[in-house]
């Protein structure tokens, strides 16, 4: 993007997006997101195999305005990109708001899925703090006398052998989420 000066350029930028975008759609695509009944999405369906992953990520009254907000960010995202790749006027900066647009959603729609990973965080009963770890209340003290640690994971040696063979997860693996639990 830094080297371009000509519209063709900026058309180009807003190309790779949708390729970026078309790839998304392809880490996400998953036969466990389609609602019973109905027909999955187009392989490269971005906005369908997005909304499909909103559901998920976003469902429940509660989250309403989440879901509303990222159905909208995908489908305004998605028609920007399309739009640069033909906009025969187009210069740097429709190439710099699109790079943003496409680098705003999917860290928005990341973030929903650490949250969604997370589930409802435990509020102290008595000061309604969320800073409660390992069933006690890092801002009043409160115990939770329910809180039990969780059982040690078991890791057999052939895949501990195969984890320290490769112990990195590509970025590009969106869907491996690492928590504080998975050492324990």
């Amino acid at each position: 993007m830094t080297s371009s000066r000509e519209a063709e350029d900026f058309q180009a930028v807003g190309v790779r997006l949708r390729e970026c975008l078309v790839s998304f759609a392809a880490e996400i695509a998953d036969a466990d997101l389609v609602p019973k009944g109905t027909e999955p999405p187009k392989k490269a369906d971005v906005v369908g195999w997005s909304n499909l992953l909103i559901d998920r990520l976003a469902s429940g009254s509660s989250r309403e305005q989440l879901r509303s907000y990222l159905k909208k960010l995908i489908r305004e995202t998605w028609d920007y990109v399309s739009k640069l790749t033909h906009a025969k006027n187009a210069v740097g900066y429709d190439a710099e708001i699109g790079t943003a647009a496409v680098s705003h959603f999917l860290s928005t729609v990341t973030a929903a899925r650490v949250r969604w990973a997370a589930g409802d965080p435990q509020r102290c009963e008595t000061c309604g703090s969320y800073r409660v770890a390992t069933g006690t209340c890092l801002r009043c003290a409160w115990s939770d006398p329910d809180y039990q640690d969780p059982p040690p994971r078991e890791i057999r040696e052939e895949e501990l052998a195969a984890r320290l063979a490769e112990p990195c997860t590509p970025s590009s693996d969106i869907s491996t989420f690492i928590s504080p639990d998975d050492y324990s």
